[in-house]
């Protein structure tokens, strides 16, 4: 029997079988709800919802971390979160928002919304804001962040200033994109 790992321990990475075994039943079961959707529109509008899950989820799970690890004073943990979320963001949810948009787009089209509804444009301004704040300031104030926690350590008082007003802004922009979600959701008729 192994031992069970501590705190200090790094966990060992998931087997490549497990990750390869998860990789193939997503792909094969999106190839077979796709192939049979009645429609090339839903076939956008899942590959839509997808994309959404990614960056909003993505956004809503950093932001509760951050908030978890600055209530806890936990500079080193922030500090990680500050890499990951560097790592991520350009990687991940920067090309993801960007399919967000396309795809939207496609389904306005596609289901003849029209544009000049309040909703869609609700929607397209939000994501316009949000995508200047995330690119242009949360990723690269994760940068500074983390090169922050390398020259003065993650305790720093440096640190802590940039991380307080990441998250300040972080929490608004986790906000506005829930907002929009629900937009879509209910389509709301002003």
């Amino acid at each position: 029997m192994e031992p069970a790992t501590t705190a200090a321990e790094t966990p060992k990475p998931a087997s490549p079988l497990s990750v390869m075994l998860a990789g193939i039943m997503l792909v094969a079961g999106a190839i077979i709800f796709l192939w049979f959707a009645p429609s090339s529109y839903q076939i956008y509008l899942a590959l839509h919802i997808v994309a959404v899950m990614v960056w909003v989820g993505g956004d809503v799970t950093l932001t509760t971390l951050g908030i978890v690890f600055e209530r806890k004073g936990d500079g080193e943990a922030l500090a990680q979160l500050g890499k990951m979320g560097a790592w991520i963001g350009t990687r991940v949810y920067t090309p993801t928002l960007f399919a967000v948009f396309a795809l939207g787009a496609v389904l306005i089209q596609k289901g003849h919304w029209g544009w000049g509804t309040f909703w869609i444009d609700f929607a397209i301004v939000g994501w316009g804001i949000a995508t200047v704040v995330g690119v242009a300031f949360v990723g690269p104030e994760l940068g500074r962040i983390d090169k922050a926690a390398t020259e003065h350590g993650p305790t720093s008082p440096e640190v802590g200033r940039r991380v307080k007003r990441l998250f300040t802004v972080f929490r608004f922009d986790t906000a506005l994109l829930v907002l929009i979600v629900i937009d879509m959701a209910a389509k709301p008729t002003f």
